[in-house]
């Protein structure tokens, strides 16, 4: 068993069987550069474990939280599977020590979101890889049950914010808005904005200027997928 590695294996009751999932994993793209290898990265490996933590909390989010209707558990879910949160959860459970990545990156990597997110999702891809489905989803579990447990929906989030994360929760595609109408109503310009995913309309809203009304336009959308108005 490789000594870089020990320790985390024994963190999480790993018996490696192939420990170059792992030092992939840890991989950045910078790092080959850098060092003249050719060792693969963890992208592959990135796109695996997020489908798989995505897969665990929407099952956590839907058997903890019978209280909550469809829109709300998209919007719940959204809160642990965006960067901030897999970046957290990379730091807590000690994998930033283990990274490699290239000089340009060494010294912020800690700080870097983007990085410990993909390395999150890249462990979890690797321990499926190695350690099989049923004891990655346990692993998986373990991490985040207490969180999704114990979680309120975020009401600090804004509107457009909340809406964009709770729809890529479920897919990987974006909101879009359009500005439907520029006018004067009594004496008072205001733009009329409507919000679309995958070209179905979600909701309209009406504003000042074209940012306010894509605001409520979001807002409207997420009243109707029945979320709190707390926002």
């Amino acid at each position: 068993m490789s000594s870089a590695y020990r320790d985390l294996y024994r963190r999480f009751s790993i018996l490696p069987h192939d420990e170059k999932l792992y030092e992939k994993a840890f991989t950045h793209s910078s790092y080959n550069g850098m060092v003249g290898t050719h060792h693969e990265d963890y992208e592959r490996m990135e796109f695996l474990g997020d489908s798989i933590i995505g897969m665990v909390a929407s099952i956590l989010c839907y058997k903890l939280h019978p209280e909550m209707e469809q829109g709300q558990l998209s919007v719940l879910k959204s809160q642990f599977i965006c960067s901030a949160s897999e970046a957290e959860y990379c730091k807590k459970i000690g994998l930033v020590p283990y990274i490699r990545v290239g000089a340009s990156l060494s010294k912020a990597v800690e700080a870097n979101t983007s990085v410990l997110e993909d390395v999150f999702e890249s462990f979890i891809g690797a321990v499926y890889l190695d350690q099989g489905l049923d004891f990655c989803v346990n692993l998986v579990t373990n991490l985040i049950y207490d969180d999704i447990k114990n979680a309120k929906i975020d009401a600090e989030i804004n509107p457009k914010s909340r809406l964009q994360e709770a729809m890529q929760a479920e897919r990987r595609e974006s909101v879009t808005y359009k500005i439907l109408e520029d006018r004067v109503k009594n004496g008072v310009h205001e733009f009329l904005a409507a919000v679309y995913f995958e070209n179905e309309e979600l909701g309209r809203g009406v504003g000042p200027n074209k940012k306010a009304a894509e605001t409520a336009a979001a807002r409207d959308a997420l009243s109707r997928m029945s979320l709190p108005e707390d926002y």
